[in-house]
């Protein structure tokens, strides 16, 4: 494997031969063309197969729409003639017989049959009632039926009969019970309770429709691969005029598809070992105009079913011998490649022999210069460039050498310089550990306290400032801007300022404190500037503490002072604006806020740091929701372990992450 470098990205390249290269160079994009070309003439193929099939499908429909065309005339003639007898019998029997509809589930129609003529052999009358159901009627089968059953176009079909109270004749159907042609008609009674609705089986249909299945066998016959061709009517519930259809899984749902869309569709199926092709073709049957409402079954889908078990097997066999006969090239090219490549690759076999002894350090080494060809001249122009390669590589080697010398050198300055800069840095930090309070002093004024104090860098921008004047201790912490070195400027200019406002000009609330930070902070930092406003500042929080009287008096830039009574949190916000910060031509006021204490508060001040800090399972912010969440759940501990809990939770937030920032909190029990 070989590594190369270029434009600082590492490139991994496989060793090679030209055996190999006249494989992928030559062999393999003649056999890709041998390939395409043979796959388009595969599919060509194919495709001229099936397209073969297709149209001899559509021929053999054809053929079965003319024979169908030919059973609806002569069924239709056949239709008219009877849709006037079963006509005069409905009129006399809703106009006469059944104008009292009352009782006629229990009506004896057998009688009322024989009195008006008709054959009970093959004739029969239907009571059919308002919901569908078939409540009295002389086919016994059918007593009980319901005709809704057959779906939503049968049930509006006879609603819309039994308010218009019209004669309506309908085709030639198969019965359900019998399997044999049977025509029906549908009249309301003149008060639209009931439908009388007659069927006759005629003798002459069911000749012809047996016919017409010696016809379909006969095309089948004389047509290859074709195992089946049937129609279907009816687009609610398909049926067949043949009674020994052929029945094929899920034939039901594709046939309601094939109704629905009014188009064809097709498919293939294997069953076992063979390949079956079905073929529904929709087609439209258009009713007598001689019969009233003859309408519900001019739909129809002729169903093709041929064997393509053959043609599956003829395309296996082309797949076949294709893979054979590509195999075979594919051989007889690699060898005939490999007996040629061999003349070429024995001569830069050499020269690679030689190469690597080169490259195994020896520059003296000098590739066998042999013949008089490509090669040959190959060989000399290597030996020319090895030999400047070798003036190179000493000039290049005693230039390594005396730049390594400089750069020791630097080296050791930077060092020097590096370990000056630390101890100057940590030097900075014993000055701004010493203007600190010391925990002495601090454990005279308060009883019960913790101090969780995280710096990000050696230094800080975050400090706590505390002193007692006149009976009150005034407590603060302190969020410089920035952190690090600038942080811990900004704290010397603040630790300074706040005991300049206290000792200096005496100021003992909360906000005369900040008030006079305020200006103190604006006056150094501002100084010989003509500048409204500065960017540097700081957030704090202040609370000063009159023990005596239990009561603590607050002021806040930005920060916030929060309090925990009772396991409730009370949170006093401060005021939106930092140290620092101007209005016009004045610094800005602070706001005093005086809060009355009971034994057992819980006071806590802090910087952002803690809330800032990046964690968790989503990498996201603390915030202060979550931080006064943690107080509320710690407060009842002791303050030292409250101090542990604060540092365990921050722990296992940042988990992996850098801190962020300084971190200060201040917890003060009463």
């Amino acid at each position: 494997m070989i590594v190369t470098k270029t434009n600082g990205f590492k490139m991994t390249s496989r060793k090679t031969t030209i055996f190999r290269q006249l494989i992928f160079n030559i062999a393999i994009p003649t056999l890709l063309a041998l390939l395409v070309f043979s796959t388009i003439n595969f599919q060509r193929t194919r495709s001229i197969l099936s397209s073969g099939t297709a149209e001899k499908n559509k021929l053999l429909a054809n053929e079965v729409t003319k024979i169908l065309k030919f059973q609806d005339i002569a069924t239709n003639l056949i239709d008219i003639q009877l849709n006037n007898r079963l006509k005069d019998f409905n009129s006399l029997l809703v106009n006469k017989y059944f104008a009292n509809t009352s009782n006629l589930d229990k009506v004896d129609l057998f009688a009322i049959a024989n009195e008006i003529g008709m054959d009970t052999l093959t004739e029969a009358i239907y009571i059919i009632s308002s919901d569908g159901i078939i409540i009295n009627t002389t086919f016994r089968q059918d007593l009980g039926f319901n005709l809704y059953s057959l779906g939503d176009n049968m049930k509006k079909y006879l609603q819309n009969m039994q308010q218009s109270g019209e004669f309506f004749g309908e085709r030639f159907a198969i019965e359900d019970a019998t399997k044999r042609p049977k025509k029906y008609t549908y009249q309301a009674t003149r008060d639209k309770k009931y439908i009388i609705e007659l069927g006759a089986y005629s003798k002459q249909v069911d000749d012809i429709v047996k016919a017409i299945e010696v016809t379909k066998a006969e095309l089948k016959s004389e047509t290859q691969g074709i195992i089946d061709v049937e129609l279907f009517l009816m687009a609610d519930a398909p049926f067949s005029m043949n009674k020994n259809v052929m029945k094929v899984d899920n034939q039901d749902s594709i046939l309601l598809k094939v109704f629905q869309a009014k188009d064809t569709i097709e498919f293939m199926e294997q069953v076992g070992d063979k390949w079956y092709h079905y073929n529904y073709i929709y087609m439209e049957r258009f009713a007598s105009e001689d019969v009233v409402g003859a309408s519900f079954y001019q739909g129809s889908v002729i169903r093709i079913i041929s064997d393509r078990t053959e043609q599956k097997e003829l395309f296996r066999k082309e797949a076949m011998r294709f893979i054979v006969v590509f195999i075979i090239t594919m051989l007889v090219l690699s060898v005939v490649i490999y007996r040629k490549t061999k003349v070429i690759t024995l001569p830069i076999k050499k020269l690679v022999e030689n190469v690597d002894r080169i490259m195994n350090g020896d520059l003296r080494e000098r590739a066998e210069v042999l013949g008089n060809n490509e090669i040959t001249r190959l060989s000399e122009k290597f030996n020319m460039m090895i030999a400047q390669l070798e003036s190179y590589y000493y000039e290049l080697e005693q230039k390594v050498k005396d730049r390594t010398i400089k750069i020791e050198r630097q080296k050791e300055e930077i060092e020097e310089q590096k370990k000056h800069i630390m101890d100057s840095i940590y030097y900075a930090r014993r000055i701004q550990n010493a203007i600190l309070p010391s925990f002495n002093m601090i454990d005279r004024h308060l009883k019960s306290y913790f101090i969780f104090y995280m710096p990000k860098d050696i230094v800080s921008g975050d400090f706590y400032w505390m002193h007692e004047s006149d009976g009150l201790f005034m407590v603060s912490a302190v969020d410089c801007t920035g952190h690090g070195v600038p942080g811990a400027f900004m704290s010397i200019v603040g630790y300074n300022q706040l005991n300049f406002a206290v000792n200096v000009k005496k100021a003992r609330t909360a906000a005369t404190i900040l008030d006079e930070l305020n200006k103190g902070v604006v006056t150094t930092l501002n100084e010989n500037k003509s500048d409204s406003s500065i960017k540097d500042g700081m957030d704090m929080a202040l609370c000063v503490f009159d023990f005596k009287a239990k009561r603590v008096e607050f002021a806040g830039a930005n920060n916030p002072l929060i309090m925990v009574r009772n396991n409730s949190i009370v949170k006093y916000k401060g005021d939106r604006f930092p140290i620092g910060a101007f209005e016009g031509d004045s610094p800005q006021l602070f706001k005093n806020t005086e809060i009355d204490l009971i034994e057992n508060d819980c006071l806590y001040i802090s910087s952002d740091g803690y809330v800032d800090q990046f964690g968790g399972p989503e990498n996201k912010k603390f915030m202060s929701k979550r931080f006064e969440d943690l107080l509320l759940e710690i407060n009842n501990l002791s303050m030292t372990e409250q101090k542990e809990m604060l540092q365990k939770r921050l722990y296992d937030w940042k988990g992996e992450n850098e801190q962020v920032d300084d971190i200060l909190v201040i917890g003060i029990r009463v």
